[in-house]
């Protein structure tokens, strides 16, 4: 992608270069070439519609399976595809819906036919329900105009029909969107009319389902595949139910779908979440706090931290600065963090802060895991308290993730060599105790990190205190891994 001066400079050049430039490309590369044959039509809108219509119907005919490696080239040839039908969008509304309802319709031979791990072919196919929606909203609204009143219900029951059976052929999930965004083009009673639709067929599938169990009872066999297949298709229409509910934005309609739809009560937290987040969507925060005071069950300490991060966004949502800091400090004091601190250092007063900063100070003498022990004291700038800790607990660092270490590495303030070099020890002694020799190029690099702290420390008036110093770390570590000379080779290099 060109950047905005690129894009100057470009528009200063001549048409002859630009001719030369373009002709000098064509054919270097098959994908290029296409998108060049089609830019060559944009002034033959016929021509191009007819250019791209074949293409789209050779897609849905392609048989090759596409490999991994090969899904990002496959992705980038279906982008421009669906650039070169949205350039006719808005003049030709009708002609570029047709296109990608012809598009739409290779979905799932495409990714029937593709390694798609990781996730580009999808993103492409999920971006055309966003692009459907725009067009069809446009289409529908020009064909409302050209007909007689007393013919648009005809017309919408037809709309109705067509985004029903787009919306079921679903199979690989690239039109989740369609029926939460459905609003974009459907009329509230439209939406209604559909929500009934989907619920005669929930009725319908509970009946089956109802006879399948009794069947299976009187058995006293296991769940058949027509079970499963029954609960599945169950499953489809009641999250149908539920999108095209949150389209409709009507807040106790969803609350009486959501729990027609619920096996027990109370709900269990994390499908109370569902509920949550469409009430704060909808700014329904008394109906949020309520459930979260009535119906959420915070057995452990995962859920009742989770029930608090609710509460207090939706206290920051509602600008409630003292019901927010008050649960800041609940939870702050339930799980300690660098993070929950400075969530509550951004809403709390000067005096607020002073104290939350003493206690934080306490909070940290208590924390059995010395990674948060020093996470604490360096977020209320204890630097010297925090090496301190460090290296009288630094044989803990061993337990805690190297992901987690790093990520300190990157955050740490000044006048930290202490704490570097336990952290830089630990990743070093993992990665070799291990023998992954893959990683032995970060070990080397921590290796030569460890001598330039070394010559930082050694001056300094406090020298490595109970640590080992660097020439003993050395000798150690070449009586326990002398051997693993591809190692120290990288050290040297």
């Amino acid at each position: 992608m060109l950047n905005a001066e690129q894009k100057k400079y470009l528009s200063q050049l001549s048409k002859t270069s630009l001719i030369d430039f373009v002709s000098d490309v064509y054919g270097v590369d098959k994908m290029l070439d296409k998108k060049i044959e089609r830019l060559l039509l944009q002034s033959d809108k016929p021509k191009l519609i007819k250019k791209l219509t074949t293409t789209l119907k050779g897609l849905r005919r392609r048989r090759k399976f596409v490999d991994y490696w090969e899904s990002s080239e496959f992705a980038t040839e279906l982008q421009h595809l669906a650039s070169d039908i949205m350039s006719l969008y808005p003049e030709q509304p009708q002609e570029c819906l047709t296109l990608l309802e012809l598009f739409i319709e290779s979905t799932n031979t495409s990714l029937g036919r593709a390694d798609d791990s990781n996730g580009y072919i999808g993103d492409i196919y999920r971006s055309l329900t966003a692009s459907w929606l725009t067009v069809a909203s446009t289409c529908y609204e020009q064909e409302k105009r050209d007909i007689p009143v007393d013919e648009r219900d005809i017309l919408s029951h037809a709309w109705i029909k067509k985004v029903k059976l787009l919306a079921d052929d679903n199979d690989y999930g690239t039109k989740d969107s369609l029926l939460e965004d459905i609003n974009e083009l459907l009329s509230e009673p439209e939406i209604r009319g559909l929500i009934a639709d989907y619920q005669q067929e929930r009725e319908n599938i509970q009946t089956k389902k109802a006879n399948e169990d009794a069947l299976n009872e009187r058995q006293n066999s296991p769940l058949s595949d027509d079970a499963f297949s029954i609960n599945y298709e169950k499953m489809v229409i009641e999250i149908a139910i539920k999108n095209l509910s949150r389209a409709l934005g009507d807040v106790e309609f969803f609350e009486t779908i959501f729990f027609e739809m619920q096996e027990t009560r109370p709900v269990h937290p994390r499908r109370l979440e569902e509920l949550l987040t469409f009430l704060l969507n909808q700014r329904a925060f008394d109906k949020a706090l309520h459930y979260l005071n009535e119906e959420w069950q915070s057995d452990g300490l995962l859920d009742k931290t989770r029930r608090l991060d609710w509460l207090s966004h939706i206290y920051h949502m509602q600008k409630n600065t003292d019901a927010l800091m008050e649960v800041l400090g609940e939870v702050f004091e339930l799980q300690p963090s660098p993070l929950r601190l400075k969530a509550i250092m951004a809403e709390a007063s000067p005096a607020q802060q002073a104290q939350w900063r003493k206690r934080a100070y306490e909070l940290a003498e208590q924390q059995e895991n010395v990674f948060m022990a020093t996470s604490l004291l360096l977020e209320i700038g204890e630097v010297e308290l925090a090496n301190q800790v460090a290296v009288a607990r630094y044989c803990q660092f061993a337990d805690v993730h190297y992901t987690a270490l790093t990520g300190m590495l990157k955050e740490l303030p000044a006048e930290t060599d202490l704490l570097q070099v336990i952290i830089y020890r630990t990743l070093l002694n993992d990665i070799l105790d291990s023998s992954r020799s893959k990683a032995y190029g970060h070990a080397a690099r921590y290796f030569n990190r460890l001598t330039k702290l070394d010559t930082v420390i050694s001056q300094s008036s406090k020298p490595y205190s109970e640590l080992a110093t660097h020439k003993k770390y050395v000798i150690t570590l070449k009586d326990k891994h002398g051997k693993k000379r591809s190692f120290w080779e990288k050290v040297n290099d």
